[in-house]
C-alpha cells in the first residue's frame, strides 16, 4: 500500500502555510505577499520519491534576456531553489526534496516549509526588486510593490 505522505504533512504543515487545501494534485497553499497573491503547491511523486515545492507566475512582459539573465544569477544565489520557466512559459520557482518511504514526516514537513518562504522570500524580495528596477509591471503592481515592502512577514 503506498504512503499518503501528502495527506501526512498536510497536519504537520497547516499552521505554517497560508490558505492551505489538500487536493487530487497535492497541496495549494495560497500566500498573499509583497508580489501579490501565490498559489504555493507540494507535488509527490511516488515513483522517484521526491517532493516538488513550487510556485508558477507570469513571466515579466518585455523583459528579454536581462530576465533570463536574473533567473540565472537566482540559481546561483538561492541554493535550496530553483528558477525556470515552465512548459507553459510561466516562471517556475521550485525546489525538489527527496521523500522516501521511510522518511521521518516531520522532518520532511520543516523541509516543504522551509522551501516555500524560500520561493516566497525570492518572489517578494528579489523578482520584485528586480521588475522594480527595469520599470517593469502595471502602475497599479509598482505602487503595491513599493508600499508593500516592509510591512509583510517572510
Amino acid at each position: 500500500m503506498a504512503r499518503d505522505l501528502l495527506g501526512e504533512l498536510y497536519d504537520y504543515v497547516e499552521e505554517d502555510l497560508d490558505g492551505l487545501t489538500l487536493t487530487p494534485d497535492g497541496l495549494r497553499a495560497v500566500v498573499d505577499g509583497r508580489f501579490g497573491e501565490v498559489t504555493v503547491c507540494v507535488e509527490f511523486d511516488v515513483d522517484e520519491e521526491m517532493l516538488r515545492v513550487s510556485a508558477a507566475v507570469p513571466p515579466p512582459a518585455g523583459s528579454g534576456r536581462s530576465f533570463l539573465i536574473w533567473c540565472l544569477a537566482m540559481n546561483a544565489k538561492y541554493w535550496d531553489v530553483k528558477t525556470g520557466l515552465d512548459d507553459d512559459g510561466q516562471l517556475l520557482v521550485h525546489a525538489d526534496i527527496d521523500a522516501p518511504v521511510d522518511a521521518d514526516v516531520e522532518f520532511i514537513a520543516a523541509a516543504v516549509v522551509e522551501r516555500a518562504d524560500a520561493i516566497v522570500e525570492l518572489l517578494d524580495d528579489d523578482f520584485v526588486d528586480w521588475l522594480l528596477e527595469h520599470g517593469l509591471g502595471t502602475p497599479g503592481q509598482r505602487e503595491r510593490w513599493r508600499g508593500r515592502g516592509d510591512d509583510l512577514e517572510p
